[in-house]
């Protein structure tokens, strides 16, 4: 028997593309999910998790429901990802956040780079960067393009098939390690040194500073400090500009086999072009966000930011098919800064556009280079 409540309300919407378009529906950022009012004064919420609409009083009914859809380990309270957490993490604008970031203890750098031993003897800087380069971005000299990779000879001037090689994140060298530490450089090849060893760099190698220091004399200008210091920034622009580009390990450049694909998450609606024009750093916080609750399901080894997608596309590929597709499962539906996020597998058909480091004209340049000194001088 449906009740009279029911039968005096006008059916809800169950498509969130639809919400807009209702009267009923608004969005509340307190609750981070849509909440509907029907004719009878009564308030709901849409749970994502269930993709259903779910009376605000009734808690008990909804962790029933959530609990049908629980994921072992994972914490279902918490939002998908939440753009605005880590904002308010790194402290509010103004002289309390500036205070903070003065009175912040240094902390050590970290390593960003790897030592190789057991590599064959007519190895080159080229082919250690093509095998290396496929787990993270390479750093180059602040005087050109010079990938930061080293040979070492014996006093005879003899290769003693040992290498040292630079990233440009920390992030890159754990990578590395996991993936290439016990295998032989080429494929078929065994040196009667034995596979390949990758190790962790000590910080010996830093002969270079990654950054010139902001001291009084570095912001002078016309000083050797402040060109110095203005090469190391544009530099690390180029770099960042690279990490947003680098796409060796992009899905479309995958060979199409399904066993890849599985391991590729497509997401919707991560961003709009506008708001990536208004916050040039979008890009890198969607990733950030992205690795923060994605980890939660499994070892994500890659995100790919199409910024030149209209529908928001972001592609996240897992180190195996299992957490890839239980982290589909749980995002897709999901809120993300007020748009509701649709995730699913890759097939291998999809090609989606993103830009290229060159596509930045020099106004652009000039503007996040501009950027950069400020947050420097801070």
């Amino acid at each position: 028997m449906v009740s009279t409540d029911a039968q005096q309300r006008a059916p809800f919407p169950s498509n969130p593309e639809e919400f807009d378009n209702d009267e009923r529906i608004s969005y509340s950022k307190v609750a981070q999910t849509y909440v509907l009012e029907d004719e009878t004064g009564g308030e709901w919420e849409w749970s994502s998790k269930v993709n259903k609409w779910v009376p605000v009083t009734d808690e008990a009914l909804l962790a029933q429901q959530q609990s049908i859809y629980k994921i072992e380990g994972v914490d279902e309270n918490a939002p998908a990802m939440d753009p605005k957490k880590r904002k308010a993490a790194d402290g509010d604008s103004g002289n309390a956040s500036k205070a903070a970031k003065k009175q912040k203890p240094e902390q050590p750098p970290k390593n960003k780079a790897v030592f190789i031993t057991s590599l064959p003897e007519d190895t080159n800087k080229e082919e250690i960067k093509k095998t290396f380069d496929r787990y993270g971005v390479i750093a180059e000299s602040l005087d050109g393009n010079v990938p930061r990779i080293k040979l070492y000879y014996d006093e005879n001037g003899k290769f003693k098939g040992e290498a040292l090689v630079v990233y440009f994140r920390p992030e890159s060298v754990d990578l590395a390690i996991t993936m290439l530490d016990g295998v032989d450089f080429r494929m078929g090849q065994t040196l009667p040194t034995g596979p390949m060893r990758v190790v962790p760099a000590d910080q010996s190698f830093k002969s270079q500073k990654d950054q010139p220091l902001a001291d009084e004399q570095a912001k002078k200008k016309g000083t050797t400090a402040n060109r110095d210091r203005q090469k190391a920034m544009k530099k690390n622009e180029e770099m960042n500009r690279k990490l947003a580009d680098w796409d060796d390990d992009d899905p479309q450049a995958i060979p199409n086999t399904s066993s890849r694909h599985d391991k590729v998450v497509v997401i919707k609606h991560m961003f709009t072009l506008k708001s990536l024009a208004d916050e040039p750093e979008a890009i890198m916080d969607i990733k950030e966000d992205i690795r923060e609750d994605g980890e939660k399901y499994g070892q994500i080894t890659n995100v790919v930011v199409y910024d030149k997608e209209d529908d928001g596309v972001v592609t996240v590929r897992f180190s195996d098919a299992t957490a890839a597709k239980d982290y589909a499962k749980a995002t897709n539906g999901r809120a993300y800064d007020g748009r509701w996020l649709k995730a699913s597998i890759a097939d291998g058909s999809e090609r989606y556009k993103k830009s290229s480091k060159y596509d930045l004209d020099d106004a652009d340049e000039e503007a996040r280079l501009q950027k950069y000194r400020e947050e420097l001088d801070e």
